[in-house]
């Protein structure tokens, strides 16, 4: 099963977006021929002959409304500068609190540690295609600005925290695999930030589907007397899904069980697709409540398949 990334908007904002932005107003430029330039000039010139000797004089009226243009764009300065601190005031350390995505963020990070710096065109697009795997569904949650998904594509609240640990881990070692020894520490320190921003996000979070089955379960359990037929199976497991109630325990245990599993795959210990599947087990009893009823099952593996599926992608390209 494939994932369903559209590539082309979760790496916008990245250093190889740019690149092709650059190089596409380069080749805007390029057209403009030398010929087009010497035109433009000599039409400068003869205007600047025809207009020798021209006294212009400037209204009372028109010196007002220019003065009242430079004191409206001196007080938008000030605004903007006021609106900069205050920001950065309430959120001075972590980088992810910034506007923009966190693709885009860790990209204009590795950026200005020179980690691009003598990279190709297509060297650039095969890791930030990684990175942008690896934070996609973090992005989807917790993004100052988010990857645009339907409510049916959002990520369970069980999802989401797999990711947030898989995602994690995965940085760390794109960095064992990808950056040079003098950029790691600041990589390092970057995905704390990510970390921890995300973390503080998810607390809480639940997606639309998982709010809308929890009114569904109460729907049916009221209707259930007037129906003329019974429920089918997959409003049964609607039904149980939106019942399910789990402690922090749960949580905690499904979360060291995952870090685990995570500690093996790096290490070599198990292989990918045999960590993967330990842990979608975990994320699947997680999600249901640890039950076992086989259709309940089956429908939250279905709804957390994209997750398990691109980590299973991205883990596969880092180890």
């Amino acid at each position: 099963m494939g994932t369903e990334i559209n590539y082309d908007v979760a790496m916008s904002g990245g250093v190889y977006d740019n690149r092709m932005i650059q190089k596409n107003l380069q080749t805007f430029s390029d057209l403009y021929t030398l010929e087009e330039r010497q035109a433009d000039n000599d039409a400068a010139e003869a205007l600047k002959e025809t207009l020798k000797g021209v006294t212009v004089t400037i209204s009372p009226e028109s010196v007002e409304f220019l003065n009242g243009v430079r004191e409206r764009k001196e007080a938008q300065k000030a605004e903007e500068e006021r609106i900069r601190q205050e920001y950065s005031f309430l959120n001075p350390e972590n980088a992810f609190n910034r506007i923009g995505t966190q693709f885009g963020i860790i990209s204009d990070e590795l950026s200005k540690m020179g980690f691009y710096d003598n990279m190709s065109d297509d060297e650039v697009f095969q890791v930030e295609r990684i990175l942008a795997g690896i934070t996609y569904g973090m992005n989807s949650v917790c993004g100052n600005v988010k990857e645009e998904v339907p409510d049916s594509k959002q990520l369970s609240s069980y999802a989401a925290r797999f990711e947030l640990e898989s995602s994690t881990a995965a940085l760390r070692q794109f960095s064992e695999k990808f950056l040079p020894e003098d950029m790691r520490e600041s990589f390092s320190n970057l995905i704390d930030q990510y970390y921890e921003h995300n973390a503080k996000i998810l607390e809480g979070y639940r997606s639309s589907r998982e709010i809308m089955n929890e009114r569904l379960a109460t729907i049916y359990d009221w209707t259930a007397f007037m129906r003329a037929e019974p429920m089918d199976e997959e409003e049964k497991a609607i039904q149980k899904s939106g019942k399910v109630k789990l402690k922090e325990s749960d949580i905690t245990n499904a979360t060291k069980s995952w870090r685990e599993h995570l500690k093996m795959l790096v290490s070599g210990e198990k292989s990918v697709d045999d960590s993967i599947t330990m842990m979608q087990d975990t994320l699947n009893a997680l999600a249901s409540g640890n039950s076992k009823d086989k259709s309940l099952l089956q429908y939250v593996s279905r709804w957390n398949s994209f997750s398990i599926e691109n980590a299973r992608q991205y883990w596969n390209l880092l180890i």
